[in-house]
C-alpha cells in the first residue's frame, strides 16, 4: 500500500502499531514504540546539557536501539558518530577524541573494548552509557531515558550523522556537514527524489532488509530512509547467504541494501540451492560500496530480474545512480554525470578539464553547492576542494553521452568487502617493527572481497626473510590493528619503487603484481 509523501515521525502517528524494526533475533519494535523511545532519547540528550551540533559516539551492532538513537538525536540537532566495532581500543579512542564526542553509547558486548578505549581518551567513564543488559558498573541506557517525556521535544531541528572515512593520507577523518535550521520532517523528505532514483518508494507494505553494519554509511542511510518511507526494516547481524534468502522468503522482503561481495557470496551457492528460496517479493536491490564486476552483475540480473539499482556516492557528498535497464545499455557505468542533481567533471592533475572518454580525477558539486568539511582539519578539507567541488580522489571518465565510469576507487584506498581500508595507517603500524626497513601496503584483486590487503616488505639486513619472519610480523601487527586491516599476504623485496621526488609509486607495484 503506497502512501503520500511522509516521514518516520508522521508514520509513527498514523500507523503506530505497524512493525518498524525486526532484529536478527526476531524481536520486533513498532513504529509507535520506536517513536516514543526516540523522543525520550531527545529529552535525555538535552537533559545532559548537549546542544545543537554536539556529537555522541555509538559503538553497537545492528539493533533497534541503534536506529532509535539516530532518530532521537536527529530531531534535536545532535550528531551521532557511528564507530566500527571491529576496531581496536586505540582506534576507537582516536575517533572518540577526534570527534569531540560528549557521550559514548556502547552495546554491552563491546563494553570491554570501550572501557579500554576510554582509559586513554578525554571522555570520562561516567559519560559511557551501556545498551543492553544491566552490568555491575556504569550507566545503563534504561536509566538514561528513565522518566523522560515520550512527547516530541520542543524546538526540533535536524541533526545529521558524522561518518568517519579514510582518505589517501592521514588518519580517518570525520565528515562534518553544516547545521541547517530545518525541522527533521523537511530534512527527511528533501532527499525523497534522490531516493526514488535508487528505487525507494513510500510504501507501508514494503519490507527492507539491511545486510551490512549500520556503522557504515550505505546500510545506515538505507535503514533510516526505509523508516522515513514507512517500511518495515529487517536487520541482519552478519552476512550469511542462506540466512539472507531465508529472511527474504520468510518476511516477504521487497527491498535490499547490499554490496558486491554479497552478490559474490550468493552466486557461490548452487543454482539448485538458490531455487529452494522464493525471492519473487524482491522489487529493489540497491547496491554500492565497490565496483561490481560486469559478469557478476549480469548473473544477478539473470537470477533476480531487472531489480538492481546501483549508486555511486561517498560520505562527502552525493553522486549518481543507474537502473538495471540503463546499466544493460551502458555496462559498467554507475549512472549519468548529472543523474542525481549533482554536477561532475573530470580534471587532470593541473585541474584542466579532460575530454569525454579520458581518465582523470572526478570532481563533484553537490546539489545547491552544499559542501561538507573534514572535522577539525581545514588543510585536508582545502586539499579536497576546488571551489564548490570536492573529490575523494577517484579516477573516472565520462563518455560522450554523459555516462560516468569509475576506473579506480581512491588510488591508494583498498576496498575490501565494501569497507574502506587505509594503507598508510597499516604501514605506520608495521614500520615500527625492527625487522622492517621499508613497507608498502596495497590492495590486490580478490574474487571474493573485491580486494585483499597485501604488504610488500623490505627487510632489515640483520634478519633472514622467509615464512617465519612473515608470520612474526603479521602476528605483531594483530595487536594494533583491527582484523580486517591486517594483510592477508606478505612478500619480501630488496627495494620499493619511488619517484624522483621521493613519492612511493604504489601504482608501479600494483601493476607488477597484477600483470
Amino acid at each position: 500500500m503506497r502512501t503520500v509523501c511522509a516521514n518516520f515521525y508522521q508514520y509513527a502517528g498514523e500507523v503506530p502499531d505497524k512493525v518498524a524494526v525486526i532484529e536478527a533475533s526476531g524481536a520486533s519494535v513498532t513504529y509507535g514504540d520506536l517513536y516514543r523511545v526516540a523522543n525520550r532519547i531527545s529529552h535525555a540528550l538535552r537533559g545532559e546539557g548537549l546542544q545543537v551540533g554536539d556529537k555522541v559516539a555509538l559503538l553497537s551492532s545492528n539493533t533497534a536501539d541503534f536506529l532509535a538513537l539516530l532518530l532521537g538525536a536527529e530531531q534535536v540537532g545532535i550528531k551521532v558518530v557511528p564507530v566500527n566495532y571491529h576496531l581496536t581500543a586505540s582506534e576507537i579512542a582516536y575517533i572518540i577524541d577526534s570527534s569531540s564526542s560528549k557521550l559514548l553509547f556502547v552495546e554491552e558486548r563491546h563494553l570491554s573494548a570501550a572501557r579500554r578505549a576510554l582509559s586513554t581518551t578525554a571522555l570520562p567513564l561516567d559519560r559511557c552509557i551501556t545498551l543492553g543488559y544491566p552490568t555491575s558498573a556504569g550507566r545503563m541506557f534504561a536509566d538514561f531515558i528513565d522518566r523522560r517525556s515520550e512527547a516530541p521535544p520542543p524546538e526540533r531541528v535536524h541533526g545529521s550523522v558524522m561518518l568517519y572515512t579514510s582518505g589517501t593520507t592521514g588518519r580517518p577523518k570525520g565528515v562534518h556537514w553544516p547545521a541547517h535550521k530545518v525541522d527533521p520532517e523537511t530534512a527527511a523528505q528533501s532527499i525523497d527524489p534522490m531516493m526514488a532514483l535508487r528505487g525507494m518508494e513510500h510504501d507501508l507494505d514494503a519490507v527492507s532488509i539491511i545486510t551490512g553494519p549500520l556503522y557504515h554509511g550505505a546500510p545506515l542511510g538505507w535503514g533510516l530512509q526505509a523508516l522515513h518511507h514507512g517500511h518495515t526494516v529487517v536487520l541482519m547481524e552478519k552476512w550469511d547467504s542462506r540466512s539472507f534468502l531465508q529472511k527474504v522468503q520468510h518476511y516477504g522482503v521487497t527491498t535490499a541494501q547490499m554490496a558486491p561481495i554479497h552478490f559474490h557470496r550468493l552466486l557461490q551457492l548452487s543454482i539448485a540451492e538458490r531455487r529452494r528460496y522464493d525471492t519473487g517479493s524482491l522489487k529493489v536491490v540497491s547496491h554500492s560500496g565497490a565496483a561490481t564486476p560486469i559478469p557478476t552483475k549480469r548473473r544477478m540480473l539473470e537470477w533476480l530480474g531487472p531489480v538492481l539499482f546501483e549508486y555511486y556516492a561517498s560520505s562527502e557528498g552525493y553522486g549518481t545512480s543507474i537502473t538495471s535497464a540503463d546499466w544493460l545499455e551502458h555496462p559498467g557505468s554507475v549512472g549519468r554525470a548529472d543523474g542525481n542533481g549533482a554536477h561532475m567533471k573530470i580534471l587532470d592533475d593541473l585541474h584542466n578539464p579532460l575530454p569525454a572518454g579520458e581518465v582523470g580525477t572526478l570532481w563533484i558539486q553537490n546539489p545547491g553547492g552544499l559542501t561538507s568539511e573534514y572535522f577539525g582539519d581545514p588543510d585536508k578539507t582545502a586539499a579536497a576542494r576546488l571551489g564548490t567541488y570536492f573529490t575523494t580522489g577517484d579516477m573516472a571518465y565520462i563518455d560522450q553521452d554523459g555516462w560516468l565510469f569509475i576506473v579506480d576507487r581512491r588510488t591508494d584506498m583498498i576496498l575490501s568487502g565494501g569497507v574502506n581500508i587505509y594503507p598508510a595507517e597499516i604501514e605506520d603500524v608495521m614500520r615500527v617493527h625492527a625487522a622492517i626497513d621499508d613497507i608498502a601496503v596495497l590492495g590486490l584483486p580478490d574474487d571474493e572481497w573485491g580486494q585483499r590487503v597485501h604488504a610488500v616488505v623490505v627487510p632489515s639486513s640483520t634478519v633472514e626473510a622467509g615464512d617465519a619472519l612473515a608470520r612474526e610480523i603479521l602476528s605483531a601487527t594483530a595487536h594494533s590493528l583491527a582484523k580486517f586491516k591486517i594483510p592477508k599476504s606478505l612478500e619480501f623485496r630488496e627495494s620499493l619503487p619511488y619517484s624522483p621526488t621521493g613519492k612511493l609509486l604504489r601504482r608501479v607495484l600494483r601493476d607488477e603484481l597484477t600483470h
